[in-house]
């Protein structure tokens, strides 16, 4: 991995925020007031209504990469607080805030990338985030590819409207897409859905990666907790794509899943 200097953490929840900060040589942390942030004992905490005095802040520390990473939710704008910054792309601000979350990070993007800052991915800073094509758990001897086909044609049409990364297909049913309610939802509906609408134990949690999507910001993650909601859900396989997702303590999902009995399946999209 490189060695990045001059590089800023804007930190979210969860503990991928943490990795990060280790891996990195003495980086500066930010947060934004009323998001989670799992790094709040050192951070510099910016209000999202006043960009110009965040980039100033950046640019005064010398700042020249920035690490977007961990569970963050879209900010409550109020106009009447905005900085001259903010004033002066209020109606670009307002448009992307209106769209999907691709289109809000591609704009946010776009804004390190006027101040000089370059975006960097959590998984060009630490190794093995990702992982490679295989059969980590399981068999793919009872997967049902028609599902996953099925389920890959809808994430691929889903992507072009910046919907959603994850969805459930079982015995050729949708029992649910995610959408801006997250994972931890989608998952919870399925197992809330009626017996009588499904065929228990044949289903199959895909998630992936948006068609063009920029994965420096936005990489899609699971870890142990989707595993067990999976499991909650009454699914019998996990399948993501290769270097294209994070995972989080493998080898305590790879464990989980063996013994809760779950296929747990790296592939590219069924074509």
């Amino acid at each position: 991995m490189k060695n990045y200097k001059n590089v800023a953490i804007i930190a979210g929840g969860g503990t991928l925020p943490k990795i990060v900060y280790e891996e990195l040589s003495d980086p500066y942390v930010i947060g934004f007031e009323g998001m989670p942030c799992s790094l709040s004992d050192r951070a510099k905490f910016h209000n999202f209504n006043q960009l110009g005095y965040f980039f100033e802040d950046l640019n005064a520390r010398g700042i020249r990469s920035v690490v977007m990473v961990g569970d963050m939710k879209r900010p409550l704008l109020d106009e009447t607080k905005f900085d001259e910054f903010s004033k002066t792309r209020s109606h670009l601000i307002f448009n992307a805030m209106q769209q999907g979350d691709d289109t809000v990070l591609k704009y946010i993007i776009s804004l390190f990338l006027e101040a000089n800052i370059t975006p960097i991915g959590a998984h060009e800073v630490v190794r093995n985030l990702t992982l490679k094509a295989g059969v980590y758990s399981g068999s793919v001897d009872n997967l049902n590819v028609e599902d996953v086909k099925r389920a890959d044609e809808i994430l691929e049409r889903t992507s072009c409207l910046d919907i959603g990364q994850s969805i459930v297909v079982e015995a050729g049913q949708v029992l649910g897409i995610e959408t801006v309610q997250g994972t931890e939802q989608l998952l919870g509906y399925v197992r809330d859905t009626s017996i009588a609408l499904r065929r228990v134990g044949v289903g199959v949690f895909v998630k992936r990666e948006k068609i063009n999507q920029d994965l420096r910001v936005d990489m899609p993650t699971i870890g142990p907790e989707t595993i067990r909601q999976v499991y909650d859900a009454k699914l019998a396989s996990i399948i993501i794509t290769p270097g294209k997702v994070i995972v989080l303590d493998q080898d305590e999902c790879f464990r989980l899943c063996e013994e809760l009995s779950l296929s747990f399946i790296v592939k590219e999209r069924e074509k």
